[in-house]
């Protein structure tokens, strides 16, 4: 690889170390740590998560309806499993219920699995929760490009009904108002206690939503 390196992704889990995706040379290579592992067959990857301290998974944003677009990875860069996982995905999270992946708007408002919004696959590519077939009267999800896991869900943001959402894999829903402002954040973090950490325009913000207080910059 040559100097010039283009770090286009990257992940961290405490107890599992950190991955980075990078381009050099217009090929594309994962440093986990001590390995690194030469992409030869991928053209092209947009994103990388850590899945356990075996596996990482890889995709491909593509609006071309690619018939494969994710990838489950070993330490060797062998490819365990490859399926299409929708188009224009724009946030993609791990916990123990699966790959959760999130789509933008021109995923949601095209054809195919992307249309559901947000989706729960298996590592092994099986669907195990679609949003928009399974939840009923839930808010709406236009652009689901911010997302934070729980334990068995996620946390997305509905900016069309002005609410925080939390989403579990059996179909629950439960939501709260959110301010207008923090709407249009780039980041997402939720602890235990009821509380979210929202970043938006260079700003962080500590909201106490499930006490409805008022977010105030940290």
């Amino acid at each position: 690889m040559n100097d010039e390196i283009e770090v286009v992704d990257f992940d961290m889990q405490k107890s599992m170390g950190s991955a980075r995706l990078v381009k050099s040379n217009h090929r594309f290579y994962i440093n986990w740590d001590e390995l690194v592992i030469d992409l030869k067959r991928h053209e092209y990857v947009s994103g990388i998560r850590i899945i356990d301290e075996n596996h990482l998974f890889i995709w491909a944003f593509t609006l071309e309806g690619e018939p494969i677009n994710a990838w489950v990875l070993d330490t060797h860069g062998q490819i365990n499993h490859s399926f299409h996982a929708g188009n224009a995905i724009a946030a993609v999270v791990m916990n123990d219920t699966g790959i959760w992946i999130g789509y933008g708007d021109e995923g949601i408002f095209g054809d195919g699995i992307s249309t559901e919004a947000l989706v729960c696959f298996s590592k092994e590519g099986t669907i195990r929760f679609r949003y928009n077939q399974e939840v009923r009267k839930a808010p709406v999800l236009h652009d689901c490009d911010v997302m934070y896991a729980s334990k068995k869900g996620v946390w997305v943001i509905s900016s069309i009904d002005s609410r925080l959402v939390h989403v579990d894999v059996n179909g629950r829903i439960d939501s709260y108002p959110m301010p207008r402002h923090l709407l249009d954040c780039s980041s997402l973090t939720i602890k235990d206690d009821g509380v979210a950490y929202v970043e938006n325009n260079e700003k962080i913000y500590r909201w106490p939503f499930k006490e409805r207080k008022r977010a105030e910059i940290l």
